[in-house]
């Protein structure tokens, strides 16, 4: 089987690693940014310090839980663009993707009313594959989330929906992070990497959103997010990006691309001590009902539940989900399909 330079990389790292450096537990290992501004963290709660806090100790200590700290809600799985590196293109263009829809506000109401019951749930995210801009409600779900009390509500954007009326609809409502995706500086590139849209109409929403933002919230934290490759190529891109966005966004970071075209992908090799965090943190609610369990399983390879048949509460505490941490807690990992062809053991 042919491999990928990202992972041929990522092999030789894990074999480098051996058994001679114990494996370092970190929640957000994967991705690296650069912080111009943590202003936004005035306005935000007295709760939040510690929610973040326990974003990283419930999982270090393997701590279980009544109920998630985190739930990503796909509101909708339509998106309107088709960017080459996203899963969801590749299964669009093999006709392998769910039908399409967005989520209803009986549907949506549901599992919020459900999920602050619980005092550990504190945080959503209303994205997976889809764009959560496309979404006619998604101003009035920001805005019933944060009045039921959850404490962070955020979401991932390529923000080509982002227009002034969309913007302050979301300020308004109380949205606590945006995360834009922004893959290139250079117009030809960008209209590659994010096919659909360009280069200009983008920076020009994200800046009307950030004057918004310091007029109307300024809580609101606003990152830019790469896509990264190993090639100098996309390291300038990178250095391009943060002269843009340099004290205007609050952070500018990236992720490395990892390839998820089937064919192409293999198992990564065995990482010594290593336990994965989102199985202690998050649940993830598909569009299509499906419950998952990590940000990596865009197949729904491990189902875990389905949101619309079941309470969330039965779901996490059922027996897969227990197994699942099991697994993890002892050190057992790798005995998981989905976890053997994970590349979060073998990032840095």
């Amino acid at each position: 089987m042919n491999e990928t330079v990202s992972e041929a990389e990522a092999r030789k790292r894990a074999k480098d690693m051996g058994n001679e450096k114990p494996y370092e537990f970190d929640p957000n290992g994967t991705y690296k940014e650069v912080v111009y501004s943590e202003a936004w963290k005035e306005g935000r709660p007295p709760e939040y310090k510690k929610y973040r806090e326990d974003w990283d100790r419930v999982p270090r200590e393997k701590v279980e839980l009544q109920f998630p700290i985190h739930l990503d809600i796909e509101t909708t799985n339509i998106c309107n663009l088709l960017c080459p590196m996203c899963p969801r293109t590749i299964m669009v263009e093999q006709d392998e993707f769910s039908d399409l829809g967005r989520m209803t506000k009986a549907e949506y109401r549901n599992i919020i009313d459900e999920a602050v019951q619980y005092p550990e749930f504190k945080s959503i995210k209303l994205n997976y594959l889809g764009e959560p801009l496309v979404h006619k409600d998604v101003s009035w779900q920001v805005e019933y989330a944060k009045q039921a009390g959850v404490v962070d509500v955020m979401m991932n954007s390529n923000a080509t929906a982002l227009t002034k009326k969309v913007g302050e609809g979301l300020l308004n409502a109380g949205l606590d992070n945006l995360f834009v995706s922004f893959d290139a500086a250079n117009p030809k590139d960008y209209e590659i990497q994010r096919a659909g849209t360009t280069l200009g109409r983008v920076i020009d929403n994200v800046y009307q959103f950030v004057k918004l933002r310091d007029e109307i919230n300024p809580s609101c934290q606003i990152r830019i997010s790469m896509v990264m490759y190993k090639d100098p190529y996309w390291l300038e891109q990178f250095e391009a990006i943060k002269v843009i966005w340099k004290d205007l966004v609050d952070a500018v970071g990236y992720g490395f691309f990892v390839e998820r075209e089937p064919n192409k992908m293999g198992e990564y090799p065995e990482v010594r001590d290593f336990h994965c965090a989102q199985p202690y943190q998050r649940m993830f609610l598909k569009y299509n009902g499906n419950v998952t369990i990590c940000c990596v399983d865009d197949k729904d390879e491990t189902i875990v539940g389905n949101w619309r048949n079941d309470k969330l509460t039965d779901v996490w505490n059922g027996p897969l989900y227990k197994e699942i941490r099991e697994l993890h807690s002892s050190g057992r990992y790798y005995e998981m399909e989905m976890c053997r062809k994970c590349y979060l053991p073998v990032s840095d």
